[in-house]
């Protein structure tokens, strides 16, 4: 998916403390496509909201793949309700290697709510977007599987991974914006559509029956994608359902439910909190922090005492209007080489990263490297950790 609401946002440029400083320098929101434009597009021609669905999403009495035996039907429906926990849909360690991005919108109107209230979705979202850094994740081959015992009911293949940043690359995945993906019917009238996997990863046909935890394909950027995800929407009975709160998103938001209404596994449920950001990367580089560049590489290589400059930085999803980031680095003995602290952010933001550095090279040695996140004084985010530089 994109982010047409919340914006993408880029650097916050850094201070070089003693040696200088460098500009401020903040990147315009991305997309490169106009807000405007972009929610129409999510709307689709029929005018039905999150258009990149078209092309999958076919009711099932209508689908000419709608052939189900005797004994898939009595597979899928003597599982109770009761029964139903849903998995995660790709093979990764949530909160390491994956992250969730956003939530089904279950406002009805213009404005948005994720499933908590908060901004974590936009306009017309449907699904629940399970992130992984980068482009160049992609090559590791992350599994995408199946949340549950089901059955294929549709498939499609072959389009290209890619990032959308242009009217261009807009137009080049009209009609197709699940890019590969598939359609999975479970028990009790459950349905779960994959969108966005790796282009040729797709090891399930029409007609097939998986178990839970089966590999489908692997996570990709295909279709209208502005990062590598697995996109799942899920549904019973034709109705949009948010897993996590096991809500219909026709109920609107709350700001608090009971875990054992999610259909998520309780394993799940355990690490998602939308009531904080995440911490995607950390670390030490040896140049100024390309934010655009982290989706397409990921994070930048460790600085070297040979380079003749060093950042730290922090890389951050989901971040709140009134977030602070700080910075800290220490040398071995405890002093303070860095210690920044960001402006209040002025909205909310789907993507955000800061750095801060000095304009002369780093001494080799361990160096222990702090980032936290701040609102209204309390810190509701920190990571650390020690690194040798050589």
């Amino acid at each position: 998916m994109s982010f047409p609401k919340q914006a993408q946002e880029a650097n916050i440029g850094a201070d070089l403390v003693a040696e200088g400083r460098w500009p401020v320098k903040t990147v315009s929101d991305v997309p490169k496509v106009p807000r405007s434009n972009f929610v129409e597009h999510l709307k689709g021609r029929s005018g039905a909201p999150h258009g990149h669905l078209r092309g999958l999403e076919i009711p099932l009495r209508h689908s000419p793949l709608y052939a189900v035996s005797v004994g898939a039907v009595l597979l899928l429906s003597s599982v109770p309700l009761s029964a139903m926990e849903l998995g995660l849909p790709a093979q990764c360690e949530l909160g390491n290697s994956c992250f969730m991005q956003q939530y089904p919108d279950m406002n009805p109107g213009e404005e948005v709510a994720d499933p908590m209230c908060g901004g974590q979705s936009y306009d017309g979202h449907k699904g629940t977007d399970l992130r992984i850094r980068s482009i160049k994740d992609i090559e590791k081959g992350y599994a995408v599987v199946a949340v549950s015992d089901g059955e294929v009911l549709r498939a499609r293949d072959g389009a290209q991974d890619r990032l959308i940043e242009t009217e261009d690359d807009r137009a080049k995945v009209s009609g197709k914006e699940c890019g590969n993906g598939l359609v999975l019917r479970l028990s009790d009238g459950y349905e779960i559509q994959y969108c966005h996997l790796r282009q040729q990863s797709l090891v399930v046909k029409p007609g097939q029956m998986v178990r839970r935890g089966d590999k489908l394909g692997e996570i990709g950027a295909s279709g209208l994608a502005q990062f590598p995800h697995v996109h799942i929407t899920v549904s019973r009975n034709g109705e949009v359902v948010d897993p996590l709160t096991g809500r219909k998103t026709s109920e609107g938001c709350s700001t608090s439910f009971q875990a054992s209404d999610s259909l998520f596994s309780p394993s799940i449920v355990a690490k998602l909190d939308l009531t904080k950001p995440e911490v995607l990367a950390f670390g030490l580089a040896g140049k100024p922090l390309d934010h655009q560049a982290l989706v397409i590489e990921g994070p930048p290589p460790q600085v070297s005492s040979k380079d003749n400059l060093f950042v730290v930085w922090g890389w951050f999803i989901n971040l709140r209007k009134g977030s602070i980031i700080k910075l800290s680095l220490k040398d071995k003995d405890g002093n303070i080489v860095i210690d920044k602290t960001s402006d209040p952010l002025d909205r909310n933001k789907a993507t955000f990263s800061f750095f801060s550095g000095k304009r002369h090279s780093i001494s080799p040695g361990d160096y222990e490297i702090e980032v936290s996140v701040m609102n209204d004084s309390f810190m509701i985010r920190k990571a650390s950790s020690i690194m040798k530089i050589n």
